[in-house]
């Protein structure tokens, strides 16, 4: 007790220590990024059993998922002396789970046993077979409907849900079905848990009155991740009508971290709570024992532009100046080379693991792993895996090696029913048998030899046939971009990704197939010519990538969705602009861009010492640069408290003599580095390193450089974005002069065209 009673008086703040022992009553804690609000609620536990006379039993605390769980019961463990039972801390599912087994025969369906995710897939799977619809939907695409469903219906509204609008037709009916014999097993999906408990509280009164005697303390973390059901299922548990039965509630949340609506999270709840709980004490704790101020300033700058929100402002003892840097680059390519260079620089006195690069969406990887790859930074991708290793890259690679090599037994047998064609695991059996008996053959003869012999069905016969269609006029010449279309659109690969996983899900694979040829457009640019090359530019990436594998000090990359929770010394956030953070997708809805503004301030709040931003003027999209926008949330950002550098025609030891002023890092007298695109100019870094940037006009707006014409042929090279008035931007190909006047051979949308330097604008 007396050791308890120290911690209250010793490790507690203020506020931290009212959230703990406010004893009756309703209580919102709303506890900001860092605030340590794990220690708060494990505490608050403890305290209703050491200082408030609460038995174990009396309490239950809620949280998402098991790792969370597991923490804040050995947390509160390290409280109760020593064999002392510890309360119900795990999540909704689990308790819900818990009670609809103790309580079974008050149910109105049978239950025995949970369907999981697979068993879920394979009924629905089943049922889709059964009634001839594989070519219109899939398993996984109609789970991720029906949980969206059971979601944001709210207990005996799922007996109504055949009122439901659903997006298609044929979803109904396979909800339907699937209900159905969902019962007839006596199984319950994981949405049912909840969905069941909720109907169990709602129709059996006397059950809803024994839970509410027997239970008096309530706790839930994270409450700005609860969906509708969790919502009302709390208010069953604590209300009677518009009475408050509980002794106590607590929820602790921070409505600024909400970025799940895509998983039926809904903000709504944790501000509303008040008009659903009349009489509820608001707590905030503001207090941050993460990030330096500055950073601090930065985030609550930003999210105070939202307007769905609890207002508070997070503070620290932690003072600093000159924490955060917003660098301009060129494209993709210069700002994987800077963010490279930045980490170069920046392991010269911290490690690599104390770092975290974060990103909107998984494919924006790529250019930055590439840039680590070439100059040997190893790294690591939490919550995702590697550009190159992902399924639907490793499906088209696996196309383009049949191309070049059509004797590659383990490419063909990845994609051959990649998308699906019917040819199931018998005909892949007669084929490596075929195959196997002719070993000189590659697999369009085995095929044609298979076809010849009119051994298969007219369905399996005309899907072989296709599938050789795909390689038609394709061969070890055909440039790798020529290829890889030819590829995506006789495979319609983009159809079966659309229809094999659920829209978020398709989505973002289709944006990394997008990103592979983006990819190999720009590897085009720089000279690689054939699919060959192409390939054997991957395979030595991936062989870097294999021996770094077993590195330990790596820095770590990720979206900003997987970085929720974590926490970096250094955070480097880079594709800052509109239509990638926040997304394209949002624009045309005001809560979605507020959404994407907590995204932003989650990935702002990882960082403990130090910000940087990074953003492109252009991005490659299908061979072509086009204009990129910053984002709008740097415009948000306080003046006072970062430095802005355009590094856009900076040569690598500019960026590097930059990153070493900010670092405070002895830099090496090295000038013989290459460009990495544009024109050299002298870095844009103040002899003062604490200056603030002295612009007081918006500095992401337009963008105007005088360009130095220091260089032979006014200044022009290969590879330099220009404009014209009608063609638009291009890329320069080749210089030339004659007599007094510049040529310059620019490619554009619309072709290579040769003009007289005088029409183009430097860009």
């Amino acid at each position: 007790m007396k050791q308890f009673t120290d911690f209250l008086n010793t490790s507690l703040n203020t506020q931290q220590k009212k959230a703990v022992t406010a004893s009756d009553g309703v209580f919102l804690v709303v506890a900001g990024a860092g605030s340590g609000k794990t220690r708060v609620i494990t505490a608050r536990i403890a305290n209703l059993i050491l200082q408030q006379d609460a038995t174990p039993a009396d309490i239950i605390a809620l949280t998402f998922t098991n790792k969370a769980g597991n923490e804040m019961k050995e947390r509160v463990k390290q409280f109760l002396p020593d064999g002392y039972p510890v309360p119900f801390v795990g999540t909704f599912h689990s308790y819900c789970l818990r009670l609809l087994k103790e309580h079974n025969k008050l149910l109105e369906k049978p239950f025995v046993s949970i369907l999981d995710e697979d068993d879920k897939q394979k009924l629905l799977s089943d049922i889709i077979k059964r009634n001839g619809l594989g070519k219109q939907t899939t398993a996984k695409k109609v789970a991720y409907s029906i949980s969206r469903i059971k979601n944001s219906l709210i207990g005996t509204d799922m007996e109504r849900s055949g009122e439901y609008q659903f997006a298609l037709p044929l979803v109904k009916e396979i909800f339907a079905t699937y209900e159905q014999e969902k019962k007839a097993s006596k199984c319950f999906d994981f949405d049912d848990l909840l969905c069941e408990t909720v109907c169990l509280f709602e129709k059996n009164k006397q059950f809803k009155k024994e839970f509410q005697k027997n239970v008096s303390h309530f706790l839930v973390d994270e409450y700005q991740d609860t969906n509708v059901v969790q919502h009302e299922l709390l208010k069953h548990m604590t209300k009677n009508g518009n009475k408050t039965t509980a002794q106590s509630i607590c929820v602790v949340g921070d409505e600024d971290q909400s970025i799940y609506s895509w998983r039926g999270a809904t903000v709504s709840n944790i501000i509303n709570f008040k008009k659903d709980f009349p009489g509820t004490k608001t707590i905030k704790i503001e207090q941050n024992y993460r990030s330096v101020q500055p950073i601090l300033d930065v985030a609550n700058h930003v999210i105070k532009n939202n307007v769905n929100r609890n207002e508070k402002k997070l503070w620290t003892d932690k003072k600093a100046r000159d924490r955060i840097r917003v660098v301009t680059c060129m494209s993709e390519y210069q700002e994987g080379d800077a963010v490279a260079q930045f980490l170069q620089t920046a392991e010269k006195k911290q490690s690599l693991q104390s770092i975290a690069i974060l990103y909107r969406a998984h494919y924006q990887s790529r250019s930055i792993e590439e840039a680590l790859v070439r100059n040997t930074i190893p790294y690591k991708i939490i919550g995702g895996t590697q550009f190159y290793e992902r399924k639907e890259i490793k499906d088209l690679l696996a196309y383009l090696r049949l191309v070049i090599n059509p004797f590659d037994r383990a490419s063909f047998f990845r994609v051959i029913n990649c998308p699906a064609r019917g040819l199931g695991a018998k005909f892949e059996e007669l084929f490596y048998e075929r195959w196997s008996t002719e070993s000189l053959f590659n697999f369009a003869d085995v095929a044609k030899d298979i076809l010849r012999d009119k051994i298969l069905t007219r369905g399996k016969q005309e899907a072989l046939t296709n599938f050789l269609k795909i390689f038609e006029n394709c061969d070890h010449t055909t440039k790798p971009s020529v290829a890889l279309d030819q590829i995506i659109s006789s495979a319609t690969y983009l159809t079966y990704l659309k229809n094999a996983y659920d829209q978020q899900e398709a989505q973002a694979r289709i944006e990394n197939v997008k990103e592979l040829i983006r990819a190999v457009k720009y590897l085009e640019q720089q000279g690689t010519k054939t699919i060959g090359q192409f390939l054997d530019e991957v395979a030595l990436m991936q062989d870097s990538l294999q021996k770094n594998s077993e590195e330990e000090n790596v820095v770590s990359l990720m979206t900003l969705h997987a970085a929720k929770g974590l926490e970096f010394d250094t955070v480097i956030l880079v594709g800052m602009e509109d239509g990638l953070l926040p997304s394209s997708r949002s624009f045309v809805d005001s809560d979605a861009i507020e959404e994407e503004r907590r995204l932003f301030y989650v990935g702002v709040t990882r960082a403990q010492e130090r910000l940087l931003l990074t953003h492109c003027k252009y991005r490659y999209t299908y061979g072509q640069m086009t204009i990129q926008r910053p984002s709008r949330f740097l415009a948000e950002l306080p003046v006072a408290q970062f430095q802005h550098h355009d590094c856009s025609s900076d040569k690598v030891y500019h960026i590097e003599s930059l990153f070493a002023r900010w670092l405070g890092v002895q830099k090496q007298n090295d000038t013989s580095k290459v460009f990495t695109f544009g024109l050299a100019k002298k870095p844009k870094i103040s002899k003062n390193p604490n200056k603030k940037y002295p612009s007081k006009k918006p500095i992401f707006g337009k963008t105007t450089t005088k360009e130095k014409k220091s260089f032979s042929f006014g200044g022009y090279k290969k590879n330099q974005p220009v404009k014209h008035q009608k063609f638009g931007i291009g890329l320069v190909q080749k210089v030339e002069k004659k007599a007094d006047r510049i040529y310059l051979s620019v490619k554009f949308n619309c072709g290579t065209k040769k003009l007289d330097a005088k029409f183009v604008k430097r860009i």
